[in-house]
């Protein structure tokens, strides 16, 4: 019984020492597998970049990751000042929608026909609809037309937006939103046109109506009004300039030392505080009634035309109302309206009295 005893207990310790040398080795080739792994990580990484690194998001197919685009949008969303006695405000898209109606222009003669009624126009139906153009007897035989497809309106037949007849609504409509909140700055970012490696942020304002002088007789007001600016940053995201534009053709590059900037919520910079910390916002000043983009208030000389004029009246901090608009067929944040390919007011007696296309469809979309 005592040589059992002694056996039993013998085996036992022997039984142990083994576990024990076995969790040793355990855990020693644990730990040089994870030590291992770790390393092939490291050499992995260095050669072709982290994982991580290419889990981004890019729902626009544009080639940028949203989330950049979002931070640089933020950081240099611009300031913008109307003019003390301006009577045609902004306001935001759906603003505009909730109060127009949908007609189809026709041509030789042949009357227009509504496409969708007062308050049932939206973001996804406007640029769902289709229409037939009609012949030499106004009969709807021709091909159809998609709101979706690029073209002439003015001079080819097709879709614009127009306000109620009624004088009264009507101009309740032009005078756009009372409210601030409702001054979107409608976003678009790409790549540069100008600094390879760049960026291009485009800033895009609506107004119902554009108020312009008469010149020589002839009327240049137009209800639907684009306006932008773009700011051009190169590789490393810093500010290279932005254009702002104006009168088709009229618009210019300024530096930052022509430029005014401020903060998010409307502190001036200094020269030396210029682009540091939030001193990033560009100052805009909104042309009475033309809604031309200029760095300055006070008269604006457009040689033999009529010169506009900028003051610091109401404002906007579209720091607080950048919506990114993404791009065509893959718009981001619900703002399908950029596939909408129609006039955004009535159609008039030249171009320049004519409502005009979306941001996508300007020239201006892919240049800047």
């Amino acid at each position: 019984m005592f040589i059992k005893q002694v056996f039993y207990e013998n085996s036992m310790e022997v039984n142990n020492q083994m576990k024990t040398a076995t969790s040793k080795w355990t855990k020693k080739w644990r730990h040089h597998v994870m030590v291992t792994a770790a390393l092939a990580a490291v050499v992995i990484g260095s050669l072709f970049g982290s994982a991580t690194s290419y889990a981004i998001t890019d729902a626009d197919q544009d080639g940028i990751d949203d989330s950049v685009e979002q931070t640089l949008l933020t950081k240099y969303a611009p300031k913008l000042y109307l003019h003390p006695d301006e009577d045609n405000k902004p306001s935001s898209v759906d603003w505009y929608l909730q109060r127009v109606a949908m007609r189809f222009h026709h041509d030789g003669g042949c009357s227009d026909d509504q496409i969708l009624a007062l308050g049932s126009v939206t973001q996804v139906n406007l640029s769902e609809q289709a229409h037939q153009t009609k012949n030499w007897l106004c009969s709807h035989s021709g091909s159809n037309i998609l709101s979706s497809q690029s073209r002439n309106t003015r001079a080819d037949e097709g879709f614009f937006l127009q306000p109620p007849n009624d004088n009264g609504m009507d101009n309740t409509v032009h005078l756009g939103s009372t409210d601030s909140a409702e001054w979107k700055a409608y976003a678009h970012v790409k790549s540069s046109s100008v600094q390879s490696g760049g960026y291009d942020l485009q800033y895009w304002f609506f107004y119902p109506y554009n108020d312009s002088p008469s010149v020589a007789g002839v009327d240049f007001n137009h209800e639907g009004d684009w306006e932008h600016i773009t700011v051009t940053l190169n590789s490393s995201q810093q500010f290279v300039s932005a254009y702002f534009a104006a009168h088709n053709g009229e618009g210019k590059d300024y530096s930052a030392a022509q430029l005014q900037f401020a903060t998010k919520d409307g502190t001036l910079a200094s020269d030396s505080q210029k682009l540091t910390n939030d001193y990033t916002h560009p100052v805009v000043y909104s042309a009475l009634g033309t809604h031309a983009s200029y760095p300055s208030a006070g008269q604006q000389s457009r040689g033999l035309l009529p010169s506009d004029y900028t003051g610091a009246g109401s404002s906007s901090n579209t720091y607080y109302h950048v919506v990114n608009m993404g791009e065509l067929s893959y718009p981001l944040n619900s703002q399908s309206f950029i596939n909408y390919a129609g006039l955004w007011g009535e159609i008039g007696e030249t171009d320049i009295s004519t409502g005009p296309v979306g941001p996508a469809f300007q020239s201006a979309w892919n240049t800047k």
